[in-house]
């Protein structure tokens, strides 16, 4: 894995200061709170300075490349930077169910579900944490972590951030919500989000490049997921804006 040649050259920690720097006047999502969450202040995502994990487990229910036989590594961060009245996983996104996590503990959970033959460590709503996440795998790679890790975000992540997380994800998931931003703002409070999406996916694609599998297994690349809304008939036609 990439993100192991990164820790070894002390590149990974050069990243990890950078970013938990950022937390200080916190822009680490495009909504840019600039709350210290350092010293717990909370912005829109709800989250201070660790991150909150509702659960983790070998989950069989995501796309079939990560899956296989196995199942795929999920952890489910609490909070969200998005407030999407239709989430699936309210309870988790808007109400906070969870439990504050240090970066120690996140790191054994990740060769945990590792131990458990899970083909990747799946990230799920990783954006408004990717600090503390890179916290934590720094002591994971110390336990023999070694396999991909995915970015499962909904989508409006800032590019500068995920320039650095180049060559430490293998494989980003982002949903791509809309095409319309009259539906992001009202279903999701936010603004600009196709704009924001298009770009951060762009920046996706450059780095881990097409789905590479091997044996039916994900091992880099980039899946993009559509979301259907019922009773509404727009359509994305991400093609003609470059994606």
């Amino acid at each position: 894995m990439n993100y192991i040649e990164l820790y070894k050259s002390s590149e990974l920690k050069k990243r990890i200061k950078k970013m938990m720097n950022l937390l200080e006047s916190c822009e680490i999502c495009p909504n840019r709170c600039r709350v210290n969450r350092i010293k717990n202040e909370e912005g829109l995502c709800n989250t201070g300075r660790y991150s909150y994990i509702s659960s983790y487990n070998p989950h069989f229910g995501e796309e079939t490349p990560l899956v296989g036989i196995y199942g795929s590594g999920t952890i489910f961060f609490t909070n969200c930077n998005l407030k999407c009245v239709y989430c699936q996983n309210y309870d988790i996104s808007q109400e906070g169910k969870g439990k504050e996590i240090t970066p120690e503990r996140l790191a054994d959970i990740m060769i945990s579900l590792q131990s458990k033959g899970c083909h990747n460590i799946n990230l799920v709503s990783p954006t408004h944490v990717i600090a503390q996440m890179l916290e934590a795998l720094q002591y994971a790679i110390e336990k023999g972590l070694k396999i991909p890790l995915v970015y499962n975000s909904n989508g409006y992540d800032d590019v500068k951030i995920l320039e650095i997380l180049e060559g430490i994800i293998d494989i980003y998931m982002p949903d791509f919500k809309y095409g319309d931003d009259n539906f992001a703002e009202k279903h999701s409070g936010i603004k600009n989000y196709f704009n924001i999406a298009c770009k951060a996916i762009k920046e996706m694609q450059r780095q881990v490049g097409d789905l590479s599998l091997e044996k039916g297994i994900a091992k880099k690349g980039l899946i993009i997921r559509h979301l259907v809304l019922p009773k509404y008939n727009v359509s994305i036609q991400a093609g003609i804006y470059g994606i």
